[in-house]
């Protein structure tokens, strides 16, 4: 569990990382089971300590043969693999029997053997030693018979320990398996060629061997070291996954090693010591063992990241060096130590240093992470990227890109905390489904699936939502992934924030809109039951009564009572009167024309009734829901009504357009205008709210002395829509 706090602003963001185990996604479950040996563990135990014994003796004998401290190292007496044995012990305790770790422990102990063989020569012999070594002194079986036999019984050990090194491990490495059955040839050649070599090398100083053995000797042991270095090539071609990482650590360590060995060789044949071949005995075991351990395995990125970039420095700073001081010393006749030199170099370092720097550093990104950003990288966007964004929605997308470039993962999810849930609000990576919300409960991160790296983001010490990330198959998270998502977490609470409280807004002013539709609903069916009942009440009684009025007046004609006769006419008249207002009435209330014919057809017989020339032009050609349509139809006649009333205008045009998602209404006349931006009246207010409560907009363009043209659009549900939407009767007209 990993806990990282920011602190800015008046503001605390708190993140906690949850990393739950691999998943059968995120492993190599084809991987081969690592071979072991059935070799007691207390072995490789009494191995290591008794390596660590003689590098402890070590000093001791040095002292005794009168030794300095480069004739030791020139003597490689120095370069001891008792790291080998003693990291190999520490594999085969978390990983028993493993046959990488014998290989280590094998290697140091066949080393050690040798280094025995040194303390006692040192001891027995003291600063003879010093003199065999310069030369001075050839050992002869008759001066020195113990010594001989001892060299003669065991000095020969070090050529298995080279070649367990340099033979068996790379062709058994990462799971103690060789690659194939038909690489069985090279390690029984490699066996061969050892054996080949420990002979001669067991009794070289007691008889003379002739050049030609040793050096067919050596040559084969060569060319097993070089065949062994195939497999671990085909390896790493092929590799995927924990594997490549691991093989990654070993190329490093070789990498390292080698250069530093030649060093070694040529400070050696100069005179300086060859110093710098001590460090391999060190950095190979080392990431052998990481490799083997998988001991923040994935580091390796960084880790080669920054020594490429240091190594680059470190040249150009020395070539810059050499250059100036030695090669201009020697061509200008001013003297190789000349101060003024010195200075120039450094000068040229200092001015010269930061924009290599960034090349060198663009360059081992590119070499490391590929095309991918890298975690700076990320980390620099993501911040201007929330400092520069108005659209939290945006935002979030684009952090859970950066999120996903920066550690190279699979896929990278930006969780919200809201009402109860953890809500997935942008992803970034693999295609595929998105994740689904998950219940929480209490301040704690709940497990979230699929995931290799889940952190909690917190603002003010509450849960505001999460960070996760899943790794392709086969790779595992490494540190510099851990570091940018915490970074990455406390840029991004501030943001989660405002995501959430803008969600809650969107959720009120939907539940808003939502109410005024319903209202708008219910005005609508109350209009559709008053024009009913006033057709089917007031309406029909009117009627009747002057059927029953034609009748009197009939009667009264008849009879001759012609006085009566022109009243009950007169009151017919006043009765035909009421039912033509009351059908207009009904009309306006809710017409039946629109939910039997649609909207050209209402619209065209309201133009009919305005009081100006209003033409109507449908290029939608089809039917919409009965709410797209009973907006459209109330907002353009009360355009009409105001046109009628305030804009003195003679024309006016009404035009239909739409496709299958939105529908837009416009309406034009040649009116006088009004200025727009401060005249709004209750009848433009009337047709906003409508429009609003419907998901469209309205727009109104007009200024004093000029047309208006008001354009309503409005979103079309996706449900099909069939042309008879009601199974309520439609009344009918009443001529």
């Amino acid at each position: 569990m990993t806990t990282a706090t920011t602190h800015g602003a008046g503001r605390t963001a708190t993140a906690t990382t949850a990393e739950r185990p691999p998943t059968a996604a995120s492993t190599a479950a084809a991987e081969r089971p690592d071979a072991t040996l059935p070799l007691p563990g207390w072995l490789a135990t009494g191995l290591a300590i008794a390596s660590v014994a003689t590098l402890l003796t070590l000093p001791f004998a040095l002292s005794a043969g009168g030794l300095s401290l480069t004739e030791a190292v020139d003597g490689y007496y120095v370069q001891t693999s008792v790291l080998f044995a003693v990291l190999g012990a520490v594999i085969l305790a978390k990983r028993p029997g493993h046959v990488i770790g014998w290989i280590l422990v094998a290697t140091g102990a066949f080393d050690t053997i040798t280094r025995l063989v040194d303390l006692y020569l040192l001891f027995s012999l003291g600063e003879v030693v010093r003199e065999v070594q310069r030369g001075t002194v050839t050992p002869t079986f008759d001066d020195f018979p113990a010594q001989l036999t001892a060299i003669t019984l065991f000095g020969w050990t070090w050529v298995p320990s080279l070649t367990a090194l340099a033979i068996a491990l790379p062709l058994f490495f990462p799971d103690g398996r060789l690659l194939s059955t038909r690489w069985r040839g090279v390690a029984i050649f490699g066996a061969i060629a050892t054996a080949l070599l420990s002979a001669p090398a067991a009794v070289a100083d007691v008889i003379e061997v002739p050049d030609v053995i040793m050096v067919t000797a050596s040559v084969l042991v060569g060319l097993a070291m070089l065949l062994s270095l195939v497999p671990l090539a085909l390896r790493f071609r092929h590799s995927r996954g924990t594997e490549r990482q691991q093989l990654k650590w070993v190329y490093f360590g070789l990498a390292i090693s080698i250069p530093l060995l030649v060093l070694g060789v040529v400070g050696y044949n100069f005179g300086i010591g060859g110093y710098f071949s001590i460090a391999p005995f060190v950095i190979l075991p080392v990431t052998i063992t990481i490799a083997v351990l998988r001991y923040r395995l994935y580091d390796i990125d960084l880790v080669i990241n920054k020594t490429v970039v240091f190594v680059v420095l470190a040249a150009f700073i020395t070539g810059v060096y050499a250059v100036i001081v030695v090669g201009l010393g020697q061509l200008l006749p001013i003297g190789e130590g000349n101060l003024g030199l010195a200075i120039a170099a450094t000068a040229v370092v200092a001015v010269a240093f930061e924009p290599v720097r960034v090349r060198v550093q663009h360059w081992a990104n590119r070499l490391v992470y590929g095309r991918r950003a890298t975690p700076y990288e990320a980390l620099a966007a993501m911040t201007a990227r929330l400092g520069d964004s108005t659209d939290p929605g945006a935002a979030l997308a684009e952090a859970a890109r950066l999120l996903a470039e920066g550690t190279g993962a699979g896929q990278a999810v930006i969780w919200v905390a809201q009402e109860g849930l953890l809500v997935p609000r942008a992803s970034a990576g693999q295609a595929g489904l998105g994740p689904e919300p998950v219940a929480r409960s209490g301040p704690e991160l709940p497990a979230l699936p699929e995931t290799d790296l889940a952190q909690a983001v917190r603002y003010e010490g509450q849960l505001v939502g999460a960070l996760s990330l899943t790794k392709r198959p086969g790779e595992g998270v490494s540190t510099a992934d851990r570091r940018l998502v915490e970074e990455l977490a406390g840029q991004a609470a501030l943001l989660l924030v405002n995501t959430r409280l803008r969600s809650r807004l969107n959720d009120r002013v939907e539940e808003l809109r939502g109410s005024r539709r319903r209202m708008l609903a219910a005005q609508d069916r109350a209009r559709r039951a008053l024009e009913r009942d006033l057709h089917d009440g007031a309406q029909q009684e009117l009627v009747a009564l002057k059927v029953k009025l034609g009748l009197a007046r009939t009667i009264a004609t008849r009879e001759g009572a012609t006085e009566l006769a022109t009243q009950l006419a007169d009151t017919a008249t006043v009765a035909d009167q009421a039912v033509d207002t009351l059908r207009d009435v009904a009309r306006g209330i809710y017409p039946p024309l629109l939910e039997s014919d649609g909207l050209p057809a209402a619209l065209s017989a309201q133009a009919r009734r305005a009081d100006l020339s209003v033409t109507v032009l449908d290029r939608a050609a089809r039917r919409y829901p009965r709410e797209v349509e009973s907006t459209a139809y109330f907002c353009a006649v009360e355009a009409l009504q105001n046109t009628v009333r305030h804009a003195g205008a003679k024309n006016a045009h009404i035009e239909l357009d739409g496709i299958d998602s939105t529908l837009t209404v416009t309406v034009t006349d040649d009116g006088h205008g009004f200025d727009a931006d401060t005249v709004y009246g209750a009848g433009l207010a009337h047709m906003t709210d409508r429009a609003d409560a419907a998901g469209g907009a309205l727009s109104v363009t007009s200024r004093p002395g000029h047309s208006t043209t008001i354009v309503l659009t409005l979103p079309v549900p996706t449900d099909p829509i069939s042309p008879v939407r009601t199974t309520e009767p439609i009344p009918a007209e009443v001529p």
